[in-house]
């Protein structure tokens, strides 16, 4: 071995350790990535025959003139590794003494330890290799050894890091900064953590969180919640709600608990100190802050409006599971549990990833259900403001108990300053703060002169210590009063409130229907009015002009544009400790003797300035589908926005406050999709301790099916609002955009309409083919044009198969697949058509690139509405492989994603259909791909469920011809590997329901794709049987792929 390259790695190891691996946390103290060393011995980077590893032990031990090398695979075997022994002891200085600690035990695995053992029969191989003083060589050594070992994190973690006074523990957050201030029982706080120390699980559930440092890198970002001893039994109290409620799996509405620890931890200032922490997935913003902020606008189209209600019922959801926990033990046994949140409000509502979630479960309480009587449970602490009128005496006296009811007021109130926001903006949001601060005022004045009445104890509560504030029901009038005319959803928000939430304990049902359900079905209800509308010609579609000019100033990046000062909009909302609505827009102030300079000067620079904002859910809104008589093989965005003709109506004129003024001169404001910028690429979320402003993507939230079909009267407030009641109101035309969020009947799948290629496209589907005729059958079940419904009856034949089998769909959205979007909406609509309701787990779709729009237990509608985000998305992607942002598939990396999800849960057999064109551009070696399948199936817990087929993998090639690695990995894998043979390819233009039972079932699974005779729904031959009479379909010729450089951004973690 050459000396010259030992010295070369030993002086590359130690570069690297003072710089490349050496991380300062945010208490100041230094700590390694111990898991990038471990990689970097484990490599060979020469010629040499050993690893970097080895290197070093040649040059460790060459400098004690040692005749004995120990071979570098003894100590980089993974069960008594020493590598990160090794790096202590070369930092030491005596790295010759490393097979000394191997054979005494002290190897990786058993590190940190805070007193090693064996010293003393240490002490003679110590003296051997000269350290005399060996008491304060351990010292150094157990020192050094903490920098190595930052606290591992870990989905699901509930650790302890006890060190008791000396908190040598590091955890590893390079910043760290309080969230607002808030927290009342524990301190809230915004961490971060680079990428490469954050494990494959915890970066799944962790999302989107992921933005670039400067200085660090890719990282994540997390909320963590920190408890002192008097605060523990509110950490344990949060934490089992946490746990309970994503037990029962209802964690679409609840923010997601990660894990929990408690440690002692050394931090600023070098005091030790002993907390108890939760760390959850982190909010962007509260409902308050998303509110205040100058950046986000009011819905006022109809489909915003109607899916910023239905993120926010997410809520519900969340609440519904809280008040009826029923929870499954490992014995089979049901335990079932009623629940009470105790501190709803909008500070404990958080924006994650454009979806509003429950947060904040420290006075949540949980006793068991007690069948025939109402749940009563004690309470201490939760909010006064949005609390119900009993809490405040269930305060001051501890033998009161009260109801799950008192969460129903506190929601209703919440909805009642949604949807004042919703109507009149933040303004708005200050007045009806300030209506009831006076109210208030008034109730105390008249108890201070003797009146015999009550006040509750928060200046700004919604009761007067017993009822509803008749201020607030006033309040709610006047907001029907102002409804835009397409609005059919908020006025109907307010009767839930008023006539089911915000009422008196003993007027409040005890029982009643979930929250969730009820918000659904007025949302259905709404829907029905505003088609009315629509086909009335109150409503009228505005021109494509229009509909481009509000997109295009959506998509303005939303920051201020020319300006070099920070963000100072988002930095007082997020970062200033004295936030208060009383000081947001507040006048600038005069003080003595100070001349104030005109507002006038630098105005355009001002203007320019202006941070540009967007309007809630406007993006979903303008670029969603919605199929037409006349556009039934085209897709088309109708628009609305209402005309500015006078009212003839006889409603009260709209109130108009400063702050909406200054909204529409400020119209080119509205923001940016920070999915995708402008060009194409795809944005990447800027640091959380920037000043610039973090903006979250909106998701488009679906409007899932409703339990029932009530309709609000037509003379119930008829007088107050035309739009949910008395129709047509006075025969006024109005602009406004047709609704894009359509709320199907119960059971239905939203069948969009195909994107068709021009006539004669390569790419087109050709009408020959069984996937075409089979969608145009099952587009043709419906009468007139909105989503197809569900058949009343299974497909019989595919129930044999599927009953017990579910099914995901794995769409490659890699850059060449773009010229393809329309061959997989009618490949994926068609096989969710019929494989929907066969599934009884839901479906599960996942997406090659990225995970946002990846998704389990779904319905047929919302798997489609997934994709046709996915879709959007792509719409707006550069996919030459010749550009600047080339985005290519990882097929090994997305399977083995897939892979060690199921492998966690294998009860239930599993079929993959992944509809591809076969260019993995992501792929290094596709031999790579079968390694990974065959590495799957020969799992143990496979291995004896394979005969029968448990996990297959069906293949669609979705190009113009079917590629070889896929005719490979049919044909000659299962020979090769020695195992069954669970994977089937068939083309587009093939049968269709090969498609879905190919890869199980034996009829249909043949050597090599062949072109199957097109059954439609109305052909009596039997599915998959093979007509003698039928040739193969006509399939365009292939079009060559362009060379393609590998893209450097990652997408699964």
């Amino acid at each position: 071995m050459d000396n010259h390259e030992a010295a070369a790695a030993s002086n590359l190891f130690r570069l690297k350790l003072a710089n490349e691996w050496k991380c300062k946390a945010c208490c100041g103290r230094e700590y390694y990535r111990s898991n990038e060393i471990v990689k970097w011995m484990l490599r060979r980077d020469t010629d040499e025959m050993t690893t970097n590893a080895g290197l070093l032990l040649t040059e460790a031990y060459q400098s004690l003139g040692s005749i004995h090398h120990p071979a570098s695979w003894k100590i980089s075997n993974e069960e008594d590794r020493c590598l990160i022994v090794l790096a202590i002891l070369l930092e030491l200085g005596y790295g010759q003494v490393t097979d000394v600690f191997q054979r005494y035990g002290i190897i990786d695995k058993k590190l940190p330890m805070t007193d090693i053992p064996n010293t003393e029969l240490l002490e003679k191989d110590l003296e051997r290799v000269g350290i005399q003083d060996t008491e304060a060589f351990w010292e150094r050594f157990k020192e050094r050894m903490w920098l190595y070992y930052p606290c591992p994190l870990d989905f699901g973690m509930r650790k302890t890091f006890l060190d008791p006074d000396r908190g040598r523990w590091i955890m590893p957050f390079f910043k760290r900064q309080r969230v607002n201030m808030k927290g009342g029982t524990a301190q809230v706080w915004e961490v971060a953590v680079q990428e490469s120390l954050i494990p494959r699980k915890l970066a799944m559930a962790a999302g989107r969180s992921v933005y670039t440092d400067l200085e660090h890198g890719l990282c994540y970002v997390f909320a963590l919640k920190t408890f002192t001893q008097e605060s523990r039994e509110i950490f344990e109290w949060e934490r089992e709600a946490y746990l309970a409620v994503q037990a029962k799996g209802h964690r679409s509405g609840m923010v997601q608990f990660l894990g929990e620890y408690e440690i002692d931890e050394t931090l600023e200032g070098g005091m030790v100190f002993h907390t108890w922490n939760i760390l959850l997935e982190y909010g962007d913003e509260d409902l308050e802050e998303f509110f205040a902020s100058p950046l986000n606008y009011p819905p006022n189209l109809n489909p915003e409006t109607v899916q910023f209600w239905n993120s926010l019922a997410n809520v519900a959801k969340a609440l519904d599971a809280m008040h009826n926990l029923d929870l499954e033990r490992e014995n089979g046994r049901h335990d079932s549990y009623s629940g009470w949140h105790c501190d709803l409000k909008p500070d404990n509502i958080l924006r994650v990833d454009g979806e509003f979630k429950l947060a904040d479960f420290g006075f949540a309480k949980f006793k068991p259900k007690n069948p025939g009587r109402i749940p009563k449970q004690y309470i201490t602490g939760g909010t006064e403001t949005y609390g119900a009128p009993e809490c405040d005496r269930a305060r001051l006296d501890p033998s009161i108990c009260v109801s799950q009811t008192i969460d129903t007021w506190s929601f209703g109130c919440v909805l009642s300053v949604s949807a004042t926001w919703v109507v009149l903006g933040y303004q708005g949001v200050r007045a009806y703060h300030e209506l009831r601060r006076i109210a208030i005022k008034k109730l105390r004045e008249r108890q201070e002169k003797g009146a015999n009445i009550t006040a509750p104890a928060a200046d700004d509560a919604f009761h007067n210590g017993v009822s509803v504030l008749p201020e607030v029901r006033e309040w709610h009038d006047y907001l029907r009063k102002v409804l835009r005319v397409s609005d059919t959803i908020t006025g109907r928000i307010l009767d839930l409130v008023d006539d089911k939430m915000l009422l008196a304990e003993s007027a409040r049902p005890s029982k009643s229907e979930p929250l969730y359900d009820a918000i659904q079905r007025r949302l259905k209800d709404a829907q029905e009015d505003y088609d009315r509308l629509m086909e009335g010609g109150i409503i009228l579609p505005v021109a494509e002009s229009v509909k481009e000019a509000l997109l295009s100033v959506e998509n303005e990046e939303s920051s201020p544009t020319n300006s070099q000062e920070p963000d100072m909009a988002n930095s007082y909302i997020k970062e200033s400790p004295s936030f208060s609505s009383q000081s947001f827009l507040a006048p600038l102030e005069r003080r003595p003797g100070h001349q104030v300079k005109s507002s006038r000067i630098k105005k355009h620079q001002r203007i320019a300035d202006v941070a540009r904002g967007r309007v809630a859910h406007r993006q979903e809104a303008l670029r969603a589908p919605n199929g037409t008589a006349a556009q039934a093989a085209q897709l088309s965005v109708t628009e609305e926005i209402r005309a500015n003709e006078p009212d003839l109506t006889g409603r009260a004129p709209p109130m108009v406050y400063a702050s909406q003024t200054r909204d529409i001169e400020s119209s080119d404001s509205y923001g940016f999709n920070p999915r995708l910028a402008s060009n194409g690429t795809s944005s990447t979320r800027s640091s959380p301790f920037a000043k610039t402003s973090r903006i979250p993507a909106e998701k488009e939230v679906l409007v899932t099916d409703p339990l029932g079909s009530h309709t609000l009267g037509l003379a119930q407030r008829n007088s107050v609002h035309p739009g949910y009641g008395d129709w047509p109101p006075g025969g006024v035309q109005r602009e406004e955009p047709s609704l894009s969020v359509q709320i199907p009947a119960q059971g239905s799948i939203p069948m969009e309409a195909s994107l068709m290629s021009p006539s004669g496209s390569q790419f087109s589907v050709d009408p020959s083919w069984p996937i075409y005729i089979e969608h145009q059958a099952q587009k043709s079940k419906e009468k007139g044009f909105k989503a197809l419904l569900l058949p009343k009856k299974h497909d019989d034949y595919l129930k044999k198969f599927l009953s017990n089998r579910d099914i995901m769909f794995l769409v490659d959205n890699d850059a060449t697949m773009s010229p393809l979007w329309e061959r997989l909406t009618v490949v994926l609509e068609t096989l969710v058509f019929k494989v929907g309701r066969l599934d009884k787990n839901g479906l599960d779709i996942a997406f090659t690139m990225g995970n946002e729009y990846n998704a389990n237990g779904l319905s047929g509608k919302q798997l489609l509405a997934k994709f046709r985000q996915a879709k959007l998305e792509a719409s707006v992607r550069p996919y030459h492989s010749h550009t600047q942002y080339p985005f290519h598939t990882n097929m090994v990396h997305t399977l083995t994603h897939i892979f060690d999800e199921y492998l966690l849960d294998t009860r239930r057999a599993k079929t993959l259909i992944i509809l591809t064109d076969g260019h993995w551009g992501g792929t290094i070696d596709s031999s790579d791909v079968e390694r990974s399948i065959a590495g799957l199936l020969k799992k143990p817990a496979l291995m004896q469920k394979l005969e029968k087929r448990w996990f297959t993998i069906q293949f669609i090639a979705c190009g113009n011809e079917v590629p070889d690695i896929l005719t490979h990995l049919d044909d000659d894998i299962a020979n090769k590997y020695s195992i069954p043979d669970v994977i089937d390819t068939e083309h587009v233009s093939g049968d269709v329901y090969k498609m879905i039972l190919g890869s199980f079932v034996d009829q249909f699974d043949v050597a090599v794709p062949s072109p199957i005779s097109p059954t439609s729904p109305s052909t009596s031959s039997h599915p998959g049987l093979l007509s003698p009479a039928t040739g193969s379909p006509l399939v365009p010729s292939p079009v060559a792929r362009q060379n393609s450089s590998r893209s450097s951004k990652r997408f699964w973690k």
